[in-house]
């Protein structure tokens, strides 16, 4: 169902004007815009990145490996759905890796910056795109599965995310949720990110049970590499002290061959953990939550 996001009526219609309050969202380059209140990270996050961007996540060990473990994932715990939404899908590879792994799946995706749905439309235009904020979703009941990747640390009250995104589900339905771990390893990186926290397992798990989600799986991953990207860290705070400028794509560019030992790493580290291995530490958390 749709709902509202002025009036939080919800409604059935193929359209998006409101029966109860008369409104609707408005169209902007192209895209049907839910956003009400402008977010202040939305005029501060330079949008120029995405060209470089969209290039540089084909090959990318991490992003690649991102993608394998939520198609494994899938395939595992949600093996029938249909129905998927990625909440800040950026420039679409995700969505991208489902399509081409079940094209007859219904993809959708949101963003908060529209020139990043301009990239995503373009990597897959059979796909829905909206802009639109992780606080205020207009849907009800909607989705067998919805996908917040690397998203929730960027959000001020990240609980009111995940009652969105519950209140957005189908019952029984999936939540994929993906953030940077560990407390200790705040850095530089991410206050220039925009992030508002890193996560431990145990407070991830907690704001998820609060909202009603059954927790059914976790794990850490970019374990084996754990060492690489602490160091990576305090070398990018040094280039900061030295350039008194900072370059948020800095570590996505990396020589083919870091690029190629990076990725076995990671295909090992895959193995671990497609063999029922939950890896205690690393650079991240994937979460699997059900409604």
């Amino acid at each position: 169902m749709k709902r509202c996001i002025h009036c939080s009526y919800t409604f059935e219609s193929d359209n998006w004007v409101c029966p109860h309050c008369g409104k609707a969202p408005v169209h902007r380059e192209g895209f049907l815009s839910f956003i009400v209140d402008t977010p202040q990270d939305l005029e501060s996050f330079d949008k120029g990145y995405f060209p470089e961007l969209y290039k540089l996540e084909h090959d990318h060990f991490w992003f690649r490996y991102r993608n394998s473990l939520i198609i494994w994932a899938l395939e595992k715990y949600f093996p029938k759905i249909q129905k998927i939404l990625e909440i800040g899908c950026g420039t679409a590879f995700v969505l991208s890796e489902l399509y081409r792994y079940n094209n007859e799946l219904t993809l959708s995706g949101s963003d908060l910056y529209f020139e990043a749905l301009l990239f995503a439309n373009t990597r897959l235009p059979k796909a829905s795109f909206y802009q639109m904020d992780a606080c205020a979703i207009p849907f009800q009941d909607e989705y067998d599965l919805i996908m917040a990747l690397d998203i929730l640390e960027h959000v001020e009250n990240d609980v009111i995310a995940l009652g969105e995104i519950y209140c957005s589900l189908k019952t029984g339905g999936g939540l994929f949720l993906t953030v940077p771990q560990h407390k200790w390893l705040w850095s530089m990186h991410d206050e220039k990110a925009f992030h508002k926290r890193r996560y431990t397992w145990q407070e991830l798990e907690g704001k998820m049970v609060s909202c009603g989600f059954k927790v059914v799986y976790h794990t850490s991953f970019i374990s084996l590499l754990l060492p690489i990207m602490i160091a990576s860290r305090l070398v990018g705070a040094l280039f900061l002290k030295m350039q008194k400028s900072y370059d948020p794509l800095r570590e996505l560019r990396i020589s083919p061959v870091a690029n190629t030992i990076f990725n076995i790493v990671c295909i090992l580290e895959e193995r671990l953990v497609k063999m029922g291995y939950c890896l205690p530490t690393g650079g991240s958390l994937l979460c699997i939550g059900m409604k």
